[in-house]
């Protein structure tokens, strides 16, 4: 998968919470408005998917989203709805979209706004990981810290990703060319700790105190 952004509307701060906690184990930033403000939002973000609280009577939505999508506006769109709403609902046409019954669970609206996202790739929660602001994403072999990508090289990310997923326990040197760099690397192992100072830089210095160095021996991840 890859980072998408996600606005959830709704006027209601509870439906807001619950569907930010449904999808929190996506690989997503999100930001939350009230559904009265959509109109002023959608003229100035930019985000890949709506999701937004349609209530009884989803048209008006509909037809905003429609509105915008005619000055340039590109994005995906989800409706949570009443049950009541259904023998008049109406999805636009011009884009990928999808809609929720109020009352289903968590776990529905997190797969169908995962197929809706990314057809056909989806991954599943245990593929990523979340650290603080910092998201991995073990089956695309990227990095984001606040939702911005982390520029690491290959050998950069392997080696994070590596100590990241084997918390708490110091690796030597060599032990880490091996893993990461692999056997056929012949180069000298303090190769290992430039690439260490350069992946603290990126994550920055509250993560990088995580990222120790044990004297003698070399390297772990406090988890």
């Amino acid at each position: 998968m890859h980072m998408k952004r996600v606005l959830i509307a709704s006027d209601d701060a509870h439906t807001r919470a619950w569907a930010r906690s449904a999808l929190d184990t996506l690989d997503i930033t999100s930001r939350e408005a009230a559904a009265s403000d959509l109109p002023a939002v959608l003229s100035t973000d930019e985000v890949d998917l709506i999701v937004v609280d349609g209530g009884r009577d989803p048209e008006p939505v509909v037809q905003g989203v429609e509105e915008a999508m005619n000055i340039g506006l590109e994005t995906r769109l989800f409706l949570l709805v009443e049950a009541g709403a259904l023998p008049s609902l109406r999805l636009p046409a011009r884009t990928a979209a999808d809609f929720l019954v109020r009352g289903a669970s968590s776990e529905e609206l997190a797969a169908r706004v995962r197929a809706l996202l990314w057809p056909g790739e989806e991954a599943s929660s245990q593929e990523l990981l979340r650290i603080d602001h910092l998201t991995i994403n073990l089956a695309t072999y990227q990095a984001y810290l606040d939702g911005t990508p982390i520029d690491f090289t290959y050998l950069e990310y392997a080696l994070f990703a590596f100590l990241v997923t084997h918390p708490n326990r110091a690796y030597s040197r060599e032990i880490l060319l091996q893993r990461v760099w692999g056997t056929d690397y012949y180069g000298g192992s303090r190769t290992v700790d430039v690439h260490i100072r350069r992946v603290r830089a990126k994550i920055g210095p509250e993560l990088g105190k995580r990222l120790e160095t044990v004297r003698n021996v070399g390297y772990l991840w406090n988890g």
